[in-house]
Parts: C-alpha cells; structure tokens; sequence
C-alpha cells in the first residue's frame, strides 16, 4: 500500500476556522519542525487524515484538525522536562510511575499545557489530545478518530499492523471497528516490545472483549 491509498478530504472551512488552522500549523512549525522535523510532518498529516475521518464519521472536522495538528505538541520536550512538567501538573496516569510511562506522558501533559497558549481550545478537542496516547473506558468519537488516525495517517511505516487497519478503514469499516483494531495493534506492540504496560490498558481491553461478546450474542 503506498501513501497515495488514503485521499484526504478536505471541507469548505469559514475564514475564521481557516484563520485558525494556518495559525496553528504555523505556531507548530516555529515549535517544532526544527528539532524534530519529521514529528512535524507526522502531526500536519495526522490533522489531514483525522479531518478526513471525522467527515466520513459525522464528526466535527474542524475539531478533529486542530486536534490532529497539536495532539504531538510536547513531543519536543527532553525526558527530564516531560517528567518534570507531568508533576507541575499533577497528572494522572493511571496510578503507574511517570517514568515507566514517560512515552505516553505527551498526550494528557499537551492538554493540560496547550490551553495557557490557545485558551479558547474546546474541552473535545483538549480532551482526544490528551488520550491519544492512552486511550480510555470512555472515548467520543473524536477521541477514537484522533486515536486511530495517529496510527495510520499516511507517513507512518507500512507495518503489517497499521497496514490491516488502513483496510479497513478503505473497506468502510466502523469507527469502533476501527479504534478496536488500532487499540489491539497498539497492545500487541507494547507486549511483544516487552514495555511497561500502561496499567489502564488491562481495563480498556477487557471492556472491549466484553462489548464484542455481547454484540454477538445480540
């Protein structure tokens, strides 16, 4: 599969949105792109790809692009800073250590950062950012958007994993679908990587077995 499989979709946004949108990929750039180039174009086409999902989902594209831009915006920070900056905002990681999970820290320390520099950002935005990294029992659908299109934007590499999910979302699967396949592939991952689990996964994957089986007893 080559990049060119997934076309992005792109809707008539107001000036004012458009405003906004160009601003924030221009903050991005000043903020990132120098330091670490290749995660800015990661972030721009994760805007792109969650926009497109978001139209094909009756999301909030708007929403979902902004997110998408911004969701990586401390992937900058050195180890030290990122823990240091978990603590100045009290974060809550599911009871695990900051330094087991200092990989998953970005997404919940972004939300928590990001309003002292856009205060006007919607709480469903803040709130897909800050779970990118650790999904949740309770996700919206543009939580699962932001989540699963982290995954499979285009630029990632074709793993056979994030492979399988691009199908099906170019088969028209569900956007449960979807976030299940991309939680999965993710949990394998971690487990085969022999990584610190984040301790909430072990909940967010029993609850989905548990929904899968009552739909199919239905």
């Amino acid at each position: 599969m080559s990049q060119s499989s997934i076309t992005f979709i792109t809707p008539s946004y107001t000036p004012e949105q458009q405003k906004v949108i160009d601003r924030l990929e221009s903050d991005l750039h000043t903020h990132m792109y120098e330091v670490k180039p290749k995660r800015f174009a990661h972030s721009i086409s994760v805007g792109h790809m969650a926009e497109t999902m978001a139209l094909v989902y009756n999301a909030n594209p708007f929403y979902a692009r902004i997110a998408g831009i911004l969701h990586d915006w401390d992937k900058v920070l050195s180890t030290k800073e990122t823990l240091a900056r978990a603590c100045a905002c009290k974060l809550d990681m599911g009871g695990a250590p900051y330094q087991n999970v200092v990989g998953l820290i970005h997404g919940p320390l972004a939300a928590c950062e990001l309003p002292k520099y856009y205060p006007w950002l919607p709480q469903e935005v803040l709130g897909a950012i800050s779970k990118h990294t650790t999904a949740d029992l309770e996700m919206s659908d543009l939580d699962k958007i932001v989540y699963v299109a982290d995954l499979i934007e285009p630029g990632r590499p074709e793993f056979s994993g994030i492979v399988q999910v691009r199908d099906l979302f170019k088969k028209g699967a569900s956007l449960d679908e979807l976030y299940q396949a991309s939680f999965m592939e993710t949990l394998s991952y971690v487990v085969a990587s022999r990584k610190y689990l984040y301790p909430k996964s072990v909940a967010i994957y029993n609850a989905m077995i548990e929904n899968t089986h009552a739909k199919e007893q239905h």
